[in-house]
């Protein structure tokens, strides 16, 4: 064949190719597509994603083989799908327990609980229709592609941003969706397929009669198949009534009362409202907790007023004294707290604090210069008086500042509430906590209220990341006073007032993790003016 006959048979394919394409899309439905010509809800492509989003009640059969190295083992389940069973959605397995290990009974009481979490995307359709397009048309035999959506999917079904879907249509009627994945999957998940086959009804619509999922999951060491068979054995639609369909199983009408059905809760009284929260996507923490955690800081402080007196007299007021804007103390507090919480509503906790304190004040008062320089000059001039004038000790130089360098212990008490939503993967958090601090050697107490907006962004390795600042405002005008010893052993009191400029608010960035269902850990690191840091372990129930 010559050079030139190659191009030319090229070139014609290409044509051919061309040609065929062009068909196939002229052949589109006008304002239309191929789902709405064959009559066929979008929504049957959402139950092929999972047939718990079929609509009314339903028993499944299902068969599940696994094999390894270790060889084979095979599972028989029945698992039930009654909306109407108990607070909503609900699913249930019966299966015989002496055939299967702990640990068996285990992940299934998992996959039951996961089941249960649906978000608000399954009242719409999740198939995204830009996507669909004709494969292949003979007659009235169709093959249809199509996608998922990309966005807004609950995190049980994520799975499927990585399915691509076919649709087979056969005589006009819906034979069968199989779904493959185009990319690895979660889990080490690397070869996927399912084939779900639907029963057309007398009365109209399409219900799943068989499904059959087939997986590989490959790690360094370890090769796992497993090949899931499920059978639709009976099915009542909204009504109660129950459908029949060509080719039902008679197996259907048996009875479960002799059975062991396996259960799992969506939750107890508390949170109110949470079981609902919980089938519609969003995964909640127990209600009560318990927690240990460590607040530390440290920030300068600026006084702005100092007054002093003496057993309840008036207070001499010493801001002439010392030059207070440039007098600087730098207060650090570690502070080991207890925390106990509940949460009353999905969105709403409520909590108690108490705990103590360590203060540590390291800085110095800065004395007026001209004061200063006044005083040392009239001592010199009393040191520099012959000795046979006056009998006068020798009088210090008065220092440029007075050092600060004490600590101060508090006790701890208060309590507080945070409002928290979100939607998809982001959430948003603001707590409020009312605090009051005693100190114990000044004997004076303060009250503290402490704000803590924060937004935060769960990441698929169920760490979540938060973002957001702390105010903490209270009275920045503090009395008290301090007892003394004369030296005939009766006491007296120093009594002050102090009054400094806060700093109210800084950045926070920090972590929350929960792990093995109780437990629970935070750190969270403050900047700016003020540093600080916050460790948390808590423990639900």
């Amino acid at each position: 064949m010559s050079k030139f006959t190659k191009i030319k048979l090229q070139f014609s394919i290409i044509i051919l190719i061309f040609i065929q394409t062009a068909v196939i899309a002229q052949n589109q439905p006008v304002n239309s597509n191929y789902l709405i010509e064959y009559g066929i809800s979008p929504r049957v492509l959402d139950a092929a994603a999972s047939s718990f989003m079929q609509d009314g009640r339903f028993v499944e059969n299902v068969i599940v083989k696994v094999k390894n190295s270790e060889g084979e083992k095979t599972y028989n389940v029945d698992l039930i799908f009654d909306p109407t069973y108990n607070e909503g959605m609900d699913i249930r397995a019966v299966i015989n327990t002496k055939n299967i290990e702990k640990k068996e009974l285990k992940q299934l009481k998992k996959y039951l609980e996961k089941s249960h979490y649906f978000s608000r995307m399954s009242r719409k359709y999740l198939y995204d229709e830009s996507t669909l397009k004709l494969v292949n048309k003979t007659g009235d035999d169709l093959e249809l592609e199509y996608y998922y959506q990309t966005k807004d999917i609950d995190p049980y079904l994520n799975y499927i941003k990585k399915i691509k879907g076919n649709i087979y249509i056969k005589n006009g009627v819906l034979d069968k969706v199989v779904l493959s994945n185009t990319k690895p999957l979660k889990n080490h998940i690397s070869k996927y397929t399912k084939e779900i086959r639907y029963a057309r009804l007398n009365n109209g619509g399409y219900i799943i009669s068989n499904v059959t999922e087939n997986f590989t999951v490959e790690k360094k060491k370890s090769k796992t198949e497993i090949e899931i068979k499920k059978n639709t054995l009976k099915y009542t639609d909204k009504e109660g009534e129950e459908l029949t369909w060509e080719g039902k199983s008679k197996t259907g009408q048996k009875e479960y009362s002799k059975a062991e059905a396996i259960d799992v809760k969506l939750g107890g009284t508390l949170p109110f409202l949470g079981k609902a929260a919980t089938k519609m996507g969003f995964k909640l923490p127990r209600p009560f907790g318990i927690a240990t955690f460590v607040y530390a800081h440290s920030q300068n402080m600026e006084f702005t007023g100092l007054q002093v007196g003496y057993d309840g007299g008036d207070k001499a007021d010493l801001n002439s004294l010392f030059e207070l804007n440039n007098s600087k103390v730098t207060q650090t507090t570690y502070m080991p707290l207890f925390k106990a919480d509940l949460w009353i509503f999905p969105f709403l906790n409520v909590m108690v604090i108490a705990g103590g304190g360590q203060n540590d004040l390291n800085g110095e008062l800065v004395i007026n210069e001209d004061k200063r320089e006044f005083v040392n000059d009239l001592g010199d001039a009393f040191n520099n008086l012959p000795g046979w004038l006056i009998d006068w000790p020798n009088i210090p130089n008065v220092p440029r500042a007075m050092p600060i360098k004490t600590t101060i212990t508090s006790e701890v008490y208060g309590g507080g509430l945070t409002l928290a939503g979100g939607i998809d993967n982001f959430n948003l958090s603001v707590n409020y906590q009312l605090m009051f601090t005693k100190i114990v050697e000044a004997n004076t107490t303060n009250m503290v209220n402490v704000v803590s907006p924060l937004i935060g962004y769960m990441s698929p390795f169920g760490v979540n990341f938060m973002l957001g600042g702390q105010g903490q405002f209270y009275n920045t005008k503090l009395s008290g006073f301090i007892e003394v010893e004369d030296s005939n052993g009766k006491m007296h009191t120093i009594d002050y007032n102090v009054d400094f400029e806060p700093i109210q608010w800084n950045a926070i960035l920090g972590i929350y993790k929960n792990f093995a269902k109780h437990w629970e850990m935070s750190f969270q690191a403050g900047f700016g003016q003020r540093t600080s840091l916050t460790a948390i372990l808590g423990y639900r129930f």
